[in-house]
């Protein structure tokens, strides 16, 4: 399995970890060097976490809104992209967004997450879509669609599927408190019990 797929497959379900704290302090969160990192190979782009002017790089000192900013910049200057990349590049530029507080503005973003193309023999098995819209679910508070596709997600014979829905588990769990709140504090992570 390539290290890239290992990477999406990380990042999409990102399980609770420690995140800053949002910031939009300027000397904190520099601006974002747009023709640069139009120039950027793609991969390079979207998962250096060390290289300054990513969203990565943006999302480790807790700079989402520049993070998403990065993306969408990138997504509409740089190179086009295909639709796996697009896809990819959605999800992330969203969930910066969802982390930053702007559910509303994430949730547009995953408008264009989503897949229309199938996945190659090289990816991870997932069904891609059904993670996306019920990432959308919990961010407009639709909990039938969040609820429904997690269930698609814990019934798949796919490992990554099930990875992705303990993520949306959390959310599920968490759904009345903020994206960063159900992706950071442990007690949306911690699995309910056996019913008595």
């Amino acid at each position: 399995m390539s290290i890239l797929l290992v990477l999406v497959l990380y990042l999409q379900a990102s399980s609770q970890v420690a995140r800053p704290a949002p910031v939009d302090d300027l000397e904190t969160c520099p601006a974002v060097p747009n023709e640069a990192n139009a120039e950027r190979d793609w991969e390079d782009f979207e998962f250096s976490t060390d290289k300054p002017g990513s969203p990565m790089w943006y999302a480790d000192l807790g700079c989402y809104r520049r993070a998403a900013e990065a993306s969408r910049e990138c997504l509409t200057r740089g190179p086009l992209l295909g639709v796996r990349e697009s896809a990819i590049s959605h999800l992330h530029m969203a969930r910066y967004l969802a982390f930053a507080g702007d559910e509303a503005g994430a949730a547009l973003a995953l408008g264009g997450a989503r897949r229309s193309d199938q996945r190659t023999a090289a990816e991870i098995a997932l069904d891609w879509n059904a993670y996306v819209e019920g990432l959308y679910g919990f961010l407009v508070k639709d909990r039938g669609l969040l609820d429904a596709r997690l269930e698609t997600l814990r019934t798949s014979p796919n490992e990554g599927d099930r990875y992705n829905g303990r993520n949306l588990s959390w959310l599920s769990r968490c759904f009345e408190r903020t994206y960063m709140e159900a992706q950071t504090d442990a007690a949306c992570a911690v699995e309910p019990g056996p019913a008595r």
